[in-house]
């Protein structure tokens, strides 16, 4: 009996040994489909802003498209342009040209409908561009890919979110995709597993998988049309003959294979992610970490909880289980952050973390990433950019004065009511005469001098008045949320109050609520990718990556 169940036992293991492995083979053949379908998109994909070549000076905000032509046509979003006006067109190999807005069609009786617009680059030359495929063929839950650059990134480069077509069309005439998009992202091109553009962004609700796409078949209806300077304020009556798609067949197949709907259960690492608890101002604050098996410098191991360093406050606990334990404060890195913390007793399970590894991890747009909550829920999402700099725009420290221009001495012009300067006793005509001992010989060197700090900060300035020398540490104030009634900025769980002021960080498409951050990141593979240190906007989150997180730990750990 006991050889029959060894049997048995030995049978199920095989079996289970062999789908988990086909089951890897199939993430990673879907995840080839999608890197080879953004090596063709990606480069097409363009950043645009209104331009007046006279004066040589930029005259809108940033909207999207893409070139689908090597003599430069270009697809965007009618609500973007005005037809004769010029633009300026940013491709990610960091070409520059300058293109002309053709024609627009805007009904009359439907505003912001069909919102279909085209463009062409004015400058000779051949230009990246993508495959227009066809809406006509699409189905109901097929891959889908977005490319595009989000205002509030303000990035030369665009970034990738990755979803499924929820409705080939609605009733307003668009396609409904659950790639995110925002401000910025407008006219940007949706396409699909083939890296063929497949409709164009246009407009978004509050839900996140609220996002309307301009079906592709539009344009080449009126393509004809749209080659003229003009708005059009109901449909062409002259039309292009749209054929059939020639991957119809193909796509109806392949929409029945599991190669593009794979089975994404994650591996399991067990105990990863826990919930903390703390008091910040009073107020109770729940956060999540990331639990760390730290390999010392003598094959030793240390267990840390690492979160996000400005939603911990004091009297720091952990939930294990149910049980609330308490946890002791060993680090802070301000400019990322983080936030390292020890327990007291060792927990079973957690990531690993060698700090003498000089293993890198693949910073790949496309790569298939996974974060992990403290209930073991998988969250799916792309690897959405290449590393980069998030300048400090959000998370700047308010003072709440302002200095007269080229001013030597330094004079304050302008001393804002209840703000740090004002409770510190400056008034306007006062005279700065360093920060925290750092001398401020002239107004050019306020502003720098101020960005290195952070909210909260106690910070030393010294000045004179009619009274003479003065001195006072004061506390510098958060800027706060600048929201605005745009559904971009009315998602689930909202921004990160600290969002901004990192460097070598990447982001990704995962749906992470603010109070959510402090999860780790995995790839498919369950390499530790980094952690989930702020919710930026809608569409993307922030990850600080596993380099960065080593070379904190390694500073206190021996």
């Amino acid at each position: 009996m006991n050889n029959f169940l060894k049997a048995i036992t030995a049978t199920f293991a095989l079996l289970f040994s062999l789908h988990v492995t086909a089951q890897k083979k199939q993430v990673a053949k879907f995840q080839h489909t999608i890197a080879q379908a953004v090596k063709k998109a990606y480069p097409a994909s363009v950043r645009m802003w209104g331009f007046d070549v006279q004066l040589n000076q930029r005259t809108s905000g940033q909207f999207s498209g893409v070139v689908v032509s090597a003599d430069g046509y270009i697809l965007t979003a009618a609500h973007t342009i005005f037809p004769g006006k010029n633009y300026k067109v940013f491709f990610p190999d960091g070409r520059e040209c300058i293109a002309m807005a053709l024609g627009k069609i805007e009904n009359k009786e439907t505003p912001g409908i069909p919102d279909v617009g085209m463009m062409k680059i004015t400058d000779k030359g051949s230009y990246p561009f993508a495959e227009m495929g066809y809406s006509a063929s699409l189905l109901k839950n097929e891959p889908c890919i977005s490319i595009s650059y989000p205002e509030t990134l303000n990035q030369s480069l665009p970034t990738l979110r990755l979803g499924h077509v929820a409705e080939v069309k609605n009733e307003y005439g668009f396609i409904r995709s659950t790639c995110k998009m925002e401000p910025g992202d407008s006219g940007g091109p949706l396409f699909d597993y083939h890296g063929r553009v497949i409709g164009l962004h246009s407009a978004i609700d509050v839900d996140e998988n609220m996002n309307f796409e301009i079906p592709v078949d539009l344009y080449r209806q009126y393509w004809t049309a749209l080659n003229s300077e003009r708005l059009y304020t109901a449909f062409p009556e002259k039309t292009d003959r749209v054929e059939i798609d020639p991957l119809f067949l193909q796509l109806q197949k392949e929409s029945r294979m599991n190669a593009l709907h794979p089975d994404f259960d994650a591996p399991e690492i067990k105990n990863s992610c826990f919930t903390i608890t703390s008091t910040i101002k009073g107020q109770k604050q729940h956060i999540n970490a990331c639990l760390l098996n730290v390999k010392t410098l003598n094959n030793g191991k240390k267990q840390f909880l690492l979160s996000k360093n400005t939603m911990v406050g004091e009297e720091v606990q952990c939930d294990i289980n149910g049980t609330k334990v308490p946890v002791k404060f060993v680090e802070k890195d301000q400019e990322n952050d983080l936030v390292l913390l020890a327990l007291e007793q060792d927990i079973i399970g957690g990531i690993d973390l060698n700090i003498v590894d000089t293993d890198t991890i693949d910073i790949d747009m496309g790569k298939f990433l996974y974060s992990i909550s403290p209930t073991g829920e998988v969250m799916h999402s792309v690897l959405g950019s290449t590393q980069f700099n998030l300048p400090k725009i959000n998370s700047q420290p308010y003072l709440g004065a302002m200095v007269v221009y080229h001013s030597s001495p330094v004079q304050f012009s302008l001393i804002k009511e209840g703000s740090p300067a004002e409770k510190a006793g400056i008034k306007v005509g006062d005279e700065l005469i360093s920060i925290n001992g750092k001398s401020i010989k002239n107004a050019g060197e306020f502003a720098p001098e101020i960005l290195k700090y952070w909210a909260d900060d106690q910070v030393m300035f010294e000045w004179v008045n009619a009274s003479g020398k003065m001195n006072k540490t004061l506390k510098l104030g958060a800027r706060g949320q600048s929201l605005s009634n745009h559904p971009a900025d009315k998602f689930e769980g909202g921004k990160s109050e600290r969002r901004d002021g990192f460097n070598a960080i990447f982001v990704h498409d995962a749906a992470i609520k603010a109070n959510a951050c402090g999860s780790p990141v995995f790839d498919w593979d369950g390499h530790f990718y980094g952690i989930n240190i702020a919710r930026f906007s809608r569409t993307t989150t922030v990850v600080v990556p596993k380099k960065t997180i080593v070379d904190f730990v390694s500073k206190y750990v021996r």
